[in-house]
């Protein structure tokens, strides 16, 4: 029976190499890449997961790992931790692993915000702050994405307004804004989700491949080993580099186990 691989990816516009780069395809693997439209809504992670596997699953046999790219880790830990027994916990491989925190968050909506404001044609007059407190990402994360929609299909209505037919309904404007918007929403959903992490010790070993710069390699909350192998590649590059797909082949028993960059838990 081909060996299955569960994929956590977000396929949204970036020019970093994606998970899909590696070709594991073509090594005999069956990869199933889980984020995918329509989204997921679910604002804690482990609600996202359980999602995910409701809609991809049931798995038979069990995955013979979970991979994830970058903020998709936490999401990805509780997939893993939902696919396996407790005799047989489903292997992590993760490529820049990281939580997702409220600054990476803030980054993204000012990120959004900017491509939003480009797409639509407004001038950068457009308030580019988290429209809240950060300790509401957890305490209310529905409130959070919601204010964040608002704040952009605020912004798409203004620039709509400056071209519509005079007769032209407002709540056509903000229907066609909030459907640009949503495009941009599912992504900071899936942060919202990533934040709010249980972290799982579901036993697990981790692999975790980082690119030289990346600073976030410590032992993998939850896990019961963490093997870190450091690869001399920019964040872009990375899973695009032949010495990561080495790795990965090697840690799924493929390949020998030539692996360059530092051990366990160690920051290179």
């Amino acid at each position: 029976m081909t060996p299955l691989l569960l994929a956590l990816d977000y396929p949204g516009r970036r020019e970093e190499a994606r998970v899909r780069d590696l070709r594991l395809e073509d090594a005999g693997f069956d990869v199933r890449y889980l984020l995918a439209p329509p989204f997921v809504r679910q604002l804690t992670a482990p609600a996202y997961a359980a999602e995910l596997v409701a809609r991809y699953g049931p798995f038979e046999p069990p995955p013979a790992a979970v991979l994830a790219y970058c903020m998709a880790a936490p999401i990805a830990q509780e997939v893993a931790g939902l696919c396996g027994a407790e005799s047989e916990p489903v292997p992590l491989l993760v490529f820049d692993g990281e939580p997702a925190t409220p600054s990476a968050i803030e980054e993204q909506y000012r990120a959004s915000v900017d491509q939003f404001r480009a797409q639509f044609g407004v001038a950068d007059l457009a308030d580019r702050r988290l429209p809240f407190d950060r300790r509401a990402l957890s305490s209310s994360p529905g409130e959070c994405v919601e204010r964040m929609r608002r704040c952009l299909v605020e912004l798409g209505v203004t620039a709509l307004r400056q071209d519509a037919d005079p007769d032209e309904e407002f709540e056509d404007l903000e229907q066609t804004a909030g459907q640009v918007a949503d495009f941009y929403v599912a992504w900071l959903v899936h942060l919202v989700a990533a934040h709010n992490a249980s972290w799982p010790p579901w036993r697990g070993e981790v692999l975790h491949i980082a690119s030289r710069d990346n600073g976030w390699t410590c032992d993998w909350p939850g896990a019961r080993a963490t093997a870190v192998r450091r690869v001399e590649a920019d964040r872009d590059e990375l899973l695009s580099h032949p010495d990561v797909r080495d790795l990965v082949l090697a840690f799924l028993g493929r390949a020998p186990a030539a692996a360059p960059g530092a051990e366990r838990g160690a920051p290179a």
